[in-house]
């Protein structure tokens, strides 16, 4: 999908998904260097920065929420600066862009400031809603932990609950390095802005850096979290394995006498059946025998335990 729209002076396009056929089009008509098509066909392992070229470029690697899978993926930005012209590229589609598309133009129309209609304002509104999505997507991961928190507080120990955590912490290793690698990139960034001396521009861009912060703080937070909800689960399931071990050393320890008696009784059965009446009074006398020892065995290992 591609969409030009004019905002004022400056011309902004926009592509989501861009293919090879697209990004040479756009090379040619905009005269980009080399490096910059690469940038633009190839996924970015990490966020750069070149503000040294004719064009101004930019990419910011941003993770995208996929609520089925229950995982992030990686959703590229790249963006490329020149005069009155932006060109923004995005590896997956997104709804909010489109939003953001028709907000800006509409807003276009009674803007008396100047510098909201520039390249670099545009700039800011585009990575500005991106870290805004990124802060409601941790919202709702810190909430699925709280109730990760609830189930393992009531003992709730599931097959779908460690699954469910172990998401959650592959989710926070995989966006916390894609946003700490922004951090330089915003720097240099915030630098680029200080050199076209707009001081307007300065305070928009400095709240980024503030926004980068709180995300990536969020998710320091979340993953101790995590790591805390796993150790109370590796906890609660000590505990849990510690209480069957208890339970089957009870059974056994009422059932070891028993089972000794037996064993000697049945060394004496011979004898004891020897005689046509013998069995109908040793028989008795051995129930009941076990059945004392059980009641004994049983009464003074639950007082052992429950004054333990």
């Amino acid at each position: 999908m591609q969409q030009t729209i004019q905002i004022g002076q400056t011309q902004r396009t926009y592509i989501q998904e861009p293919d090879r056929e697209i990004i040479n089009k756009l090379a040619q008509e905009y005269d980009f260097h080399e490096v910059i098509v690469d940038d633009l066909i190839e996924i970015n392992a990490q966020s750069k920065i070149d503000s040294n070229s004719k064009h101004f470029f930019l990419a910011l690697t941003f993770t995208k929420y996929m609520e089925n899978d229950q995982k992030y993926i990686l959703n590229e930005l790249d963006v490329i600066i020149w005069d009155n012209f932006i060109v923004t590229t995005t590896s997956l589609e997104s709804q909010s862009f489109n939003d953001l598309c028709e907000s800006i133009k509409e807003e276009a129309k009674d803007i008396s400031e100047p510098y909201k209609t520039s390249p670099y304002y545009i700039l800011y509104r585009i990575i500005d809603i991106f870290y805004d999505k990124t802060i409601k997507s941790l919202s709702i991961s810190s909430k699925k932990l709280l109730t990760i928190q609830d189930n393992l507080a009531d003992r709730k120990i599931e097959k779908s609950l460690v699954e469910d955590l172990m998401n959650e912490d592959l989710n926070k290793i995989f966006i916390k390095h894609n946003f700490l690698s922004q951090d330089i990139v915003i720097m240099e960034l915030i630098a680029h802005i200080n050199w076209l001396h707009d001081k307007h521009l300065n305070m928009y861009f400095n709240s980024l850096k503030v926004k980068l912060h709180k995300i990536i703080n969020t998710i320091n937070v979340l993953s101790e979290r995590i790591d805390s909800l796993m150790w109370a689960y590796d906890t609660f399931v000590g505990i849990k394995n510690n209480d069957t071990i208890t339970r089957l050393t009870f059974v056994n320890a009422i059932f070891m006498p028993l089972t000794l008696i037996a064993g000697i009784w049945w060394m004496s059965e011979r004898s004891m059946m020897t005689g046509p009446n013998n069995w109908r009074l040793a028989y008795p006398i051995f129930l009941g025998l076990c059945l004392v020892i059980a009641y004994v065995t049983f009464f003074l290992l639950r007082r052992y335990f429950l004054k333990k």
